[in-house]
């Protein structure tokens, strides 16, 4: 297998976990509004980091606005594990997509995002 392939392998199996930050992360509001960190979400993101997992900022917000939901992450809302969205770090798809192995995002679900719900599956299926 290649360096660029085992890479892609070992990142696609791990513990990578893709975190989208609006309605995700924080609580529903109007864009470009600056909402409050949804408990729920910090919750049970504290609780996936004690389990071993990596967590990465995954968003559609381009880099100021990326640079500034991350800082939130970090310096308001107590996420200090999050990791940023990079290049370097991790692989990215042709698309741009970041490699993981699961992705939490609130615009993928056909109903509510459902914090508990989630992180069972998670635990139970991301290994």
């Amino acid at each position: 297998m290649s360096d660029l392939k085992d890479r892609y392998w070992k990142q696609s199996h791990s513990k990578v976990i893709a975190v989208d930050y609006d309605n995700t992360i924080t609580l529903p509001r109007p864009y470009p509004e600056k909402a409050p960190i949804n408990p729920e979400a910090k919750k049970y993101l504290d609780k996936l980091y004690k389990k071993g997992y990596t967590l990465v900022l995954w968003s559609a917000r381009l880099e100021d606005e990326y640079n500034e939901a991350y800082s939130r992450c970090i310096n308001e809302f107590g996420l200090y594990y999050m990791l940023k969205d990079s290049t370097t770090k991790f692989l990215h798809g042709s698309t741009g997509k970041l490699i993981a192995s699961f992705y939490i995002d609130d615009k993928g679900l056909p109903e509510k995002l459902n914090w508990k719900k989630i992180y069972k599956f998670i635990i139970k299926n991301v290994k």
